[in-house]
């Protein structure tokens, strides 16, 4: 069975991967479109466990889809966050996109509706702590899920989502052979590696090879961790479409800072 769910997040993260890629290269509209569809998955957690078992009282789908789509918005439309004269726009367009702007206003809605949640529970608001950070942690990683819109509308285009997702892909199916964890997790570097390096030498763009060997490995380690981290979220679910969509989803979010950071890197020297 746990074969079963890690092939299974594998390939929904490899669909989600090619859904984003594809996107970027078609509208950032569609592109902001599968970012919620991963924001989604996301916020549709498994519910939080108590050593003993028993299910935790934690609201989590509102604050984190909140936060997602906040995200998503402020990066496809980073003017949004301009203020008044002489206040905002110049540090808001030196960012090239909202990302860097708009994940932590995302992330203090999420907060906010967190806190809103647990005030309108009625069952004595049990283990509080563990529910809120549960709700906020969800709420921190939709919200960088929207760095996919970031590195589309940096300089590196959609070729660095091709690279990043590349990577993210080769790292996953390496990653899902049942070998030792350890080896495991450096093949899925390399191949990570080697995915990143095959699309930057193909696509019709000035990044090298070189670029394309440092995005690909990063998104393909974050992609593996990201999944790690959800599986030991959801162990004890009895949920099958837990053991696989959000572990799918969260290796996707988890691989977007990485891509977006890439995108920002474009222009250094020795990566184009």
């Amino acid at each position: 069975m746990r074969g079963v769910s890690r092939l299974g997040s594998t390939l929904l993260s490899l669909a989600l991967a090619g859904v984003l890629t594809l996107a970027a290269y078609t509208d950032p509209v569609l592109l902001a479109a599968a970012v919620v569809l991963v924001q989604v998955l996301v916020a549709a957690a498994p519910p939080l466990l108590s050593s003993a078992g028993t299910v935790i009282a934690s609201p989590r789908f509102a604050p984190a889809i909140v936060a997602g789509v906040v995200a998503t918005i402020l990066t496809l439309e980073p003017d949004l966050l301009d203020g008044a004269g002489g206040t905002s726009s110049d540090v808001i367009g030196a960012t090239d996109t909202g990302t860097l702007a708009g994940v932590l206003p995302a992330i203090m809605a999420g907060v906010f509706v967190a806190l809103a949640a647990q005030m309108l529970r009625k069952d004595g608001r049990t283990h509080l702590v563990q529910s809120v950070a549960y709700a906020v942690t969800l709420s921190v990683v939709a919200a960088f899920a929207a760095g996919w819109i970031g590195t589309e509308r940096s300089l590196g285009d959609a070729d660095a989502v091709a690279v990043a997702a590349a990577g993210l892909a080769a790292g996953l199916v390496v990653w899902a052979v049942p070998i030792d964890r350890w080896v495991g997790l450096g093949l899925s570097t390399i191949a990570g590696a080697g995915g990143g390096a095959a699309v930057a030498a193909t696509v019709d763009s000035s990044m090298t090879v070189y670029f394309g060997v440092l995005v690909g490995s990063a998104a393909a380690v974050f992609a593996v961790l990201g999944q790690v981290v959800a599986r030991a979220m959801a162990r004890g679910s009895q949920q099958p479409a837990a053991r696989w969509g959000f572990p799918g989803a969260v290796a996707v979010a988890f691989a977007a800072p990485v891509a977006y950071l890439g995108g920002q890197l474009f222009t250094a020297p020795g990566l184009r």
